[in-house]
This record gives structure tokens, sequence and C-alpha cells, in this order.
């Protein structure tokens, strides 16, 4: 296990590298390490098809990494595409901070725009899901260059003013304290967003394979589930995961700023969502994303059936087939 401090992270938090024997077995992940350096952190993602000239980024969320896309990256590389594919600070193959007070919202914005702006790819598109949205769609509004097409699927990103704004952190903050210290299997039979929140603040080992699990309508395998495990050999390294459900609604005053600028970007947007998205299928964020962005205005919406949250395990063939289709459709 490797410690190193970063003396760009606030307070000189301790920063956690996985060793990459953690990483040494993994079934259909064949892919080549790549790292950029982000506030003293070494940041990883994937990048494939480098002769191509089309550029599609694939963001995940929370507590998955970019392993979640490894069925997609050679369907969309065979597809004329350059596939960039990041791990978020603290998940996957990137550093760790230790402290939870590192992990807020904003920090992964700023990680995520530095990401993209060394990069210096601009006219790209993007696939966005989870905290892959949440996060990469405020890089979009300080970055309008960055994209040209953008597919959005099970995600979200809070839109609150008045009441609403004052009351959702607190029916939040209520539901988490509520539900205790959720076992796995209490979150299993009754997923909903207070026994996720207490699943990853109080349980003593992580089973986040476990947790993909549940929210996959496949049946993973052992080596899949412990793919996903990986990156958290001890609970020293699960800092990122434990605090991302306590701030999906935070900093609203800066989210509904980045939505006025989003708002203003008028290029082509596709919300694809599955169907047994136990988080978000009733929601209608969908419809929310479709009222927002002006892109999406005579986009058709796709569902893509019999998925649940993590639809990349579910219908991996399906979702990138749907997304290269419309990639096409709508190129310049």
């Amino acid at each position: 296990m490797t410690k190193q401090p970063s003396e760009e992270v606030e307070m000189n938090q301790q920063i956690l590298r996985t060793p990459d024997d953690a990483f040494a077995a993994l079934v259909d992940y064949p892919f080549v390490a790549n790292y950029l350096e982000v506030d003293g952190m070494r940041m990883h993602y994937l990048d494939e098809g480098k002769d191509n000239e089309k550029t599609v980024f694939l963001l995940h969320g929370q507590p998955s990494w970019s392993y979640l896309y490894r069925h997609m990256v050679p369907l969309l590389v065979d597809a004329g595409y350059r596939v960039i594919a990041p791990d978020l600070i603290g998940f996957g193959k990137s550093d760790k901070p230790a402290s939870s007070n590192v992990h807020s919202y904003g920090n992964h914005v700023r990680w995520m725009t530095s990401f993209v702006r060394q990069l210096g790819i601009t006219n790209a598109a993007a696939f966005m899901q989870d905290w892959g949205g949440m996060i990469g769609l405020r890089v979009l509004a300080q970055e309008p260059e960055w994209l040209d097409r953008l597919v959005v699927s099970n995600t979200a990103l809070a839109e609150m003013k008045g009441l609403e704004k004052f009351m959702v952190p607190k029916v939040l903050k209520l539901m988490a304290a509520m539900a205790g210290k959720p076992s796995i299997n209490k979150f299993a039979n009754n997923i909903n967003y207070g026994n996720w929140a207490g699943y990853f603040r109080h349980s003593a080992h992580l089973e986040v394979g476990q947790i993909i699990q549940t929210l996959t309508t496949k049946q993973l395998s052992t080596d899949e589930m412990q793919a996903y495990d990986a990156p958290f050999p001890t609970p020293d390294y699960y800092a990122a995961p434990r605090k991302m459900p306590e701030i999906v609604a935070s900093e609203l005053d800066q989210v509904n700023a980045d939505w006025e600028k989003l708002k203003q970007w008028h290029k082509p947007v596709l919300t694809l969502f599955s169907d047994k998205d136990p988080f978000l299928a009733e929601q209608g964020y969908d419809k929310k994303f479709q009222a927002n962005f002006s892109g999406a205005q005579g986009q058709s919406h796709i569902t893509i059936e019999n998925a649940s949250h993590f639809l990349q395990e579910d219908q991996s063939q399906q979702l990138a087939a749907k997304v290269i289709s419309w990639l096409e459709q709508t190129q310049y």
C-alpha cells in the first residue's frame, strides 16, 4: 500500500493508492492504464482507439469505476470512436484522498474539469451515468466547447429553488438518519436513498461488488464482483464512496448557477434511461433534462428495457448500439 502526501489537496490530506496487484487478474478488462496529475494526485483513465478521429467520454458514478464500461469500449472503438473513460478521484485506479472532507461535490467537479482541460479535447461526445452526470454536467457548464453531443443516462442534476431548496437536503438527511445502520440485505430488500446513504456511512466492510449486483438485472460472476471490490482493499480507501450519498443535494447555489449556463448549451442531447432503475425510473429526470436542454427537443428519448440502475452491465450491447446509432444520426 502506497501512501503519498499531496501538497495541492486541502490541509495536506493523506492520499492512498490501491496497489497495482489488486487489479492483476481483472476479467474482461485488457486495457492499458493512462494517468494525468490532478491536484497532485494521479487520475487514471482508459484511452482506446487513439487513432480514431471522433471521441466519446464515458463517465461513471458511485461506487463503480471504468470497469463498468468494459463491454462498451470495444464496440465504440470498432464504430470509429476514440474512447476515454476516467476513474473519478477516490475510485478505480485513481488516487484516493483518505479524508471524507476532501470529497466535496465542488472538488470532484474541479478535478474532472482539470482532467478535461489537460486533455484539451473539444467537440467530443459523452455518455454520463449516475455521479458521472452530476459531475460531468457541471464540468460542461464550465467548458461548453468540450462536447458537441451528450447522452445522459440514469443520472440527475438538482435544480431547486425556494422551499424545495430548503427542504430537500433536510429530508434526505432525515431519511439517512432514520435508516440507521442497514445491512446490504436490508438495502437489497428496500432500495431507497435512506438505506443507500446509511449503508455507505456505517458499514464496516463495503461489499461494492454485491452493491452493484443489487442494482443490476443480470447475474454478475464472482470475478466481476471482485473487480468492483478491487479498488478498495481496506476501509482506509472508503472515503469517496462513503461521502457521495451525503452530498447529492449539496452546493445547490452553484448547481443552480451551472444549470443557467447549461440551458444556453444548445447542442444535441439524448436522454437514455432504463426501465427498472429503482432510484430514477419514477422520478422523471429524463423529462427534466428534456425540458431544460433545448438540444433534447426533437430527439427521441430511449428507454433501455430489462435494465436496472447500472444498465451498462445489464444491456451493454444494446446500450452501445443505441448510442452509436444516435451519434451517427446527429454528427455534423
